[in-house]
């Protein structure tokens, strides 16, 4: 029996095994109330404890206040060390249970070590957003960290049909499998993202220092003016005009050289905000020996933007 919640609370902190207590919420007709010590806590419990109008809770200050697990995890206070730890639900993990529901291939690495390569269904966004999609996972590339593949119809090396004027070649790009939304999800929770893309030209320009006849187009619709090795900080580059070496030093492509030689400009796009590749233009393939072929590679995500 305690005169008042103070004395309750200092009979807490000097038992080692106590994590709350319950007072009455009335006192006897000594004016004394009931301390109660509980070795347990509503974090540890939180399925034991209900309201009650005779006794009142306290518990100490506890690092799970600021609600820190994630996904319905159960969070449980570590007092000695003045820390906690999450109990996840199945099919998530990492220390605040941030990583899993399937969300991407490196998701599913983390949270099982043990994954094959093969066919998956990743919800990037979770449950309540767009529909999940069928992928395919490559657990062994970039050091086992679990890629998300995504393939499409444009894979295969292909001759440019002639016509002279800039970019009146188009290909459209489709997706097997998921949508414009689902990509642009996929591409927000990865860490890294990439896609090859190649063009193979004989007298057949490209960037040309913004004289463009050829581009590639971003998820968001953005006709797009450098190309794989390079980025938007060095506009009208290929990856030889970011390191110097193209045929021409003059120009910042291979294919920029214009002349009659088999070239080819190629490299890895990586900003994933553009990815991936919607579409890609070409021209100036009419007449006179002028040709090109291009190539996309597989949309590959990897790593996790959680925290």
């Amino acid at each position: 029996m305690v005169e008042d919640q103070l004395d309750c609370t200092f009979l807490c902190v000097a038992e080692p095994k106590c994590y709350s207590f319950n007072m009455a919420a009335y006192p006897d007709s000594k004016g004394l109330y009931l301390c109660e010590l509980l070795a347990t806590d509503k974090y540890r419990e939180t399925k034991k404890f209900h309201s009650n109008a005779t006794f009142h809770h306290y518990s100490p200050w506890s690092p799970c206040e600021s609600d820190p697990c994630k996904n319905g995890a159960e969070c449980v206070p570590e007092y000695e060390l003045n820390s906690y730890r999450c109990h996840c639900k199945p099919g998530f993990c990492g220390t605040n249970c941030e990583h899993g529901e399937n969300k991407s291939c490196s998701e599913i690495k983390l949270c099982n070590p043990n994954a094959l390569s093969g066919s998956y269904v990743i919800d990037p966004d979770g449950e309540g957003g767009v529909t999940p999609f069928i992928v395919d996972c490559d657990m062994t590339n970039k050091n086992n960290i679990g890629v998300t593949v995504i393939s499409h119809d444009s894979e295969d090396r292909t001759l440019v049909q002639g016509c002279w004027p800039a970019g009146c070649y188009k290909r459209d790009i489709h997706y097997i499998g998921a949508n414009h939304l689902q990509l642009g999800n996929l591409t927000t929770i990865s860490a890294h993202c990439e896609q090859f893309i190649k063009y193979e030209c004989h007298h057949s320009r490209l960037l040309r220092d913004g004289n463009m006849f050829g581009w590639w187009v971003s998820r968001d619709g953005d006709q797009m003016t450098y190309w794989g090795g390079s980025n938007s900080t060095y506009p009208y580059k290929c990856a030889c005009g970011v390191t110097g070496t193209c045929a021409n030093i003059a120009y910042g492509c291979n294919c920029d050289a214009n002349d009659r030689v088999w070239r080819e400009d190629s490299g890895l796009l990586t900003n994933k905000s553009h990815l991936p590749v919607m579409q890609l233009r070409f021209g100036d393939n009419g007449s006179g020996g002028q040709r090109g072929y291009h190539t996309l590679g597989k949309l590959r995500c990897y790593g996790s933007t959680s925290k």
